[in-house]
């Protein structure tokens, strides 16, 4: 069976969005009533960009409906990152850049977590698909490092990345759209 993708009401757009200060200019937006955490997923919330819904790595700016699951792996995620446009950064590099920086665990084949860094050191991310935002770890712990923090379920650190100097290209999804438009 073929999935049928109605893409007629998406746009391709390109953001450019800088790092947050800290945890509460990174989620303010989405503490607003308009409940944008009910329409997007770590992927979207990491990069600042609600209007494109329950966003997939590989997957920003040229929807094609494979198999998820079986992408989970180190490699293939760094390969679809790069598809999309993201740049792989170093740690020590984090100071330097004015870009959004995320960064990508996975539980090998089976899912991938998308975190968001903000400019006082700290992480944050949305739980899932329309799930919780917060900057605490599994153990209740402001989370300052990934590679210390209690992670739960992911255990494996894909890499950093940040956006592209020239913007990130995506997709919009015609629901997380008329949500913002609200």
């Amino acid at each position: 069976m073929t999935a049928v993708l109605d893409m007629s009401d998406s746009a391709i757009k390109t953001v450019y969005n800088s790092c947050a200060k800290n945890f509460a200019q990174a989620s303010a937006l989405y503490q607003t009533p308009l409940n944008l955490s009910e329409q997007t997923n770590c992927l979207s919330y990491a990069l600042g960009i609600p209007d494109a819904g329950m966003a997939v790595i590989g997957h920003l700016s040229n929807p094609n409906p494979i198999l998820y699951h079986t992408m989970m792996y180190a490699e293939k995620i760094h390969e679809l990152m790069e598809a999309d446009g993201l740049v792989e950064i170093r740690k020590r590099n984090f100071s330097a850049c004015e870009g959004q920086i995320i960064a990508v665990m996975i539980k090998e084949y089976h899912c991938g977590h998308v975190y968001k860094y903000h400019k006082d050191g700290t992480w944050s991310h949305q739980a899932g698909m329309g799930g919780e935002i917060t900057n605490l770890d599994c153990d209740g712990q402001i989370i300052t490092d990934l590679e210390t923090a209690n992670t739960g379920f992911y255990d494996e650190l894909v890499g950093y990345y940040k956006m592209p100097d020239a913007g990130l290209r995506y997709l919009t999804c015609p629901k997380a759209m008329q949500s913002l438009s609200l």
